[in-house]
């Protein structure tokens, strides 16, 4: 590593990790974090930070990687003790609401909700260190806005309702079940992918995101006109050819 320019991550969660992970070939990482995570910290070659102001004060970089609903409990912080030119970045989900809840941060700014090689979404505009860097481990910005972002993440969030739903009213015979099946099997893979996601996760996507309310109810009126036309007999499963439909 040879930069001399450091990042301060705040919060270490998933997405906490995999910005430390992902900056620490090209900046000093500095971790904050309330919970004594310093043995993890300093093994992906990270520092703890003791003193959070201290961190703040020597970042060029912030890393906010924390929940919609904290990121005003920094806001002041961030203010007071970071220099003037130094640039925060977040990773919340629900992008409207985290515009709102960053709008009194007075540096220059921008959101990446989203940490993984190939094309990601922006939000505002990135600094040019960061877009070189994200560059080198395979990521390519796309601007959008925090609206934009939020309509095209409720597929995700149909995901996540489908998990969470199946995951809630599967009892264990049922489970039993599908494991036997193919499809079965699939479902089963589906809610085991998505517990390792936060319960900030679907907090951001379900609740604090205005668009997933509309997506639901428009999946769980797909799933009720479905079923009234399998009651029928209508089969409209669509891996097969229109001319093998039965109305």
């Amino acid at each position: 590593m040879g930069s001399s320019e450091s990042v301060c991550v705040i919060g270490w969660g998933r997405m906490g990790k995999n910005a430390a992970r992902l900056f620490w070939p090209w900046l000093q990482v500095t971790v904050v974090s309330r919970r004594d995570v310093r043995r993890e910290v300093e093994a992906v070659g990270a520092v703890f930070a003791d003193r959070k102001d201290r961190a703040l004060k020597a970042a060029d970089f912030v890393f906010l990687a924390v929940p919609v609903d904290i990121i005003q409990k920094w806001t002041a912080r961030i203010n007071r003790y970071t220099r003037s030119d130094c640039v925060i970045m977040d990773c919340c989900t629900a992008r409207v609401a985290a515009e709102e809840a960053l709008k009194n941060i007075q540096r220059k700014r921008f959101g990446i909700p989203e940490i993984r090689r190939g094309t990601i979404p922006v939000i505002g505009n990135p600094d040019e260190r960061i877009a070189r860097y994200l560059g080198k481990w395979g990521c390519k910005l796309q601007p959008m806005t925090a609206e934009e972002y939020d309509r095209s993440n409720t597929d995700a969030g149909i995901a996540h309702f489908l998990g969470m739903a199946l995951d809630l009213y599967l009892d264990d015979a049922q489970r039993n079940r599908l494991k036997t099946a193919k499809s079965g099997a699939f479902l089963l893979q589906l809610i085991e992918h998505l517990k390792g996601n936060s319960p900030t996760t679907y907090r951001e996507t379900q609740v604090l995101n205005a668009y997933m309310s509309e997506a639901r109810k428009g999946l769980i009126k797909v799933l009720e006109n479905t079923d009234k036309e399998l009651d029928k007999g209508i089969f409209r499963f669509r891996a097969y050819p229109r001319e093998q439909w039965r109305e």
